[in-house]
């Protein structure tokens, strides 16, 4: 097993394993030895070089910006145009000085010293590679990575993943220097803790960890050391902060940890840091439709405006714009938990996020709670219940089919790429398996989201500790009166309240500000009750007399199981308009969960 180094000076932090570094801009000042052969080649051609073109280039693969001349009109072939521009840099570098980038080679020296070995990672072909590393001391660079010698240049994550293979390392266990956007997207999407190095571009957008403004002069094997040290404990943590951050003259052991701001989240995904494979993004076009996927290697995102390759948006930052095959433009996002209940795979139908939202709230679910939940469905609630009690609590769900039990499953190993250990799924009636699941008066919370939730009245009752809460989620006015009449005839908890949410958009543009013409009205209704203690009778609510009394042979009237009928006989799905998916569907979808699920898991598992 490799051991970190010791830091140097006896600090309470450690070296990297290894240390990776572009070179182009990052240890040699090559930049204008290609800008020279660029615009010799366009002047051969009588082609103007654009004036924003430069800076596009800067970190791009060589055979990328061979196409982007071949665009320009440059009649020769990739290849061709590559071989041009090497032989020109190579000729450069041997007949003019090295203009090295200040503070780098003391670095490399440094870190060697210590025993951190080093890899060059870098888009020019080989033999400019080798003519660098000619140039510098025997032994700096224990390996080499050149553009073209992999399959995938940057921005993909491929050249880094090899850098730190080369050296017989993990990528998460390496520091990587950079000076462009395009080579910080890649090492920041390889897992390595990612350092920028502003030369000729800006890199206050780039999702780099730090960006040291002054570059590499005056740093040491120390500020090395104490960057690794912060942003490796936040990965640990299961919670890469991938921030950008000026840190000139601030003393990194006086930021706070991840770790403790990890530890606080559960059942959540990382919610920060550059798009990686294996990550949910959600893409609004021009139109604003959005669409969500799975970022896969090799994937592509085809509409009838063009085609979007997913390597073009690994590596980008969360909230940031590209460009199609024809130039349409579409916003990057990360998914919210809102958005991935809307998108995920379905069985049954969800809860909607602003009803969840409610349940949380009038249920009160609170960190370190436990929570039973009945009726799983798709898992839409219980990802929204999860992140409610977080790490410290305990949510056990009960479904009465498996295969909605299995989408379930897959849809919350999706988003949180884990099973989380404080929530279990138990297939089976919940009157027949609660009781052998909890202790009675253990529960802080019931959430029942099922046909006949009144059937589990008494139930949820035993297992509540007194003051707890009941809250059901029922579709129709008959289900709400039939549960609302059943917790007042049980005497075991307070009067129930009712309630509904709808929630209506407004447009707001100028002074044109009105209703949206759609809203999202009627989903459900929501009754909540506490728990009284045992041997306790709520008192009578105070009200004038009223030709509202009833009895229950008025009920009857309208509620036929609080008649002669049975609950079996009258509460069926069809009855209460519920749309029943066959055996078939259900299988489709939860393939389709699992699909998402093993996409997440390769991520992690790679």
């Amino acid at each position: 097993m490799n051991a970190h180094h010791a830091a140097p000076n006896g600090q309470d932090h450690a070296l990297p394993l290894a240390t990776l570094w572009d070179m182009d801009g990052t240890i040699i000042d090559s930049e204008p030895f290609w800008l020279r052969v660029e615009l010799a080649m366009l002047a051969r051609y009588g082609i103007d070089m654009p004036a924003d073109l430069p800076e596009q280039l800067v970190g791009t693969g060589l055979r990328d910006a061979a196409r982007r001349f071949q665009e320009l009109g440059v009649p020769l072939t990739v290849d061709t145009i590559v071989d041009e521009w090497a032989d020109g840099v190579v000729a450069g570098m041997q007949t003019e000085p090295a203009v090295w980038r200040p503070g780098a080679r003391e670095l490399l020296a440094e870190l060697g010293s210590l025993g951190v070995p080093a890899a060059l990672v870098t888009m020019s072909v080989r033999r400019i590679a080798d003519a660098v590393v000619d140039m510098l001391p025997a032994g700096t660079f224990a390996a080499v990575v050149a553009g073209d010698e992999v399959t995938h240049e940057k921005p993909h994550p491929e050249p880094y993943v090899l850098g730190a293979q080369a050296l017989g390392v993990a990528i998460e266990e390496c520091v990587a220097f950079e000076d462009s956007r395009t080579g910080v997207r890649s090492a920041a999407a390889s897992g390595a803790v990612t350092i920028g190095l502003p030369n000729m571009v800006s890199l206050a957008d780039a999702p780099a960890h730090e960006v040291w403004d002054s570059g590499l002069a005056g740093r040491n094997a120390d500020d090395v050391s104490k960057t690794f040290t912060l942003y490796r404990s936040a990965h640990s943590a299961g919670q890469d902060s991938h921030l950008t951050s000026t840190i000139e003259e601030t003393d990194m052991t006086d930021q706070p940890s991840a770790t403790d701001a990890a530890a606080e989240t559960a059942g959540t995904p990382a919610l920060r840091g550059p798009f990686v494979y294996g990550d949910r993004v959600q893409l609004t076009g021009p139109k604003g439709r959005m669409n969500t996927f799975t970022l896969e290697v090799d994937g592509e995102f085809q509409s009838h405006r063009g085609t979007l390759p997913h390597a073009k948006i690994v590596g980008q930052p969360d909230a940031s714009v590209v460009t199609n095959s024809s130039g349409e433009e579409y916003l990057l996002l990360r998914p919210l938990l809102s958005d991935f209940v809307m998108s995920m795979p379905r069985g049954a139908a969800i809860v909607y996020p602003k009803d969840a939202a409610q349940i949380l709230s009038l249920a009160d679910i609170f960190p370190g709670a436990n929570v039973v939940e009945a009726g799983v469905g798709s898992g839409a609630l219980s990802l929204h219940l999860l992140r409610g009690i977080g790490s410290t609590g305990t949510l056990r769900s009960f479904e009465r089919r498996d295969e909605f039990a299995e989408i379930a499953r897959a849809n919350v190993r999706a988003f949180t790429g884990e099973d989380p250990a404080n929530w279990s799924v138990t297939v089976g009636d919940l009157q027949d398996e609660l009781p052998n699941a909890v202790e009675p008066g253990s529960i802080d919370r019931v959430v029942l989201d099922m046909l006949a939730p009144w059937e589990c009245v008494d139930i949820a009752a035993d297992a509540l500790a007194p003051g707890g809460v009941i809250i059901c989620y029922v579709a129709t006015v008959t289900q709400l009166s039939r549960t609302v009449e059943e917790m007042r005839r049980s005497g075991l908890y307070t009067h129930p309240q009712a309630s509904e949410t709808m929630v209506r958009g407004w447009h707001v543009e100028g002074l044109a500000v009105r209703p949206d013409h759609r809203m999202v009205a009627h989903t459900g209704f929501l009754v909540t009750a506490r728990r009284l203690a045992p041997n306790t009778t709520v008192p009578d609510l105070k009200r004038r007399a009223s030709k509202s009394d009833f009895t229950d042979a008025d009920l009857a009237n309208w509620l036929p199981d609080m008649g002669d009928a049975t609950s079996e006989e009258t509460w069926t799905p069809e009855a209460v308009g519920e749309r029943v998916k066959s055996d078939k569907i259900l299988r489709k979808k939860a393939r389709e969960a699992q699909k998402v699920a093993d996409q997440r898991a390769d991520r992690a598992e790679g």
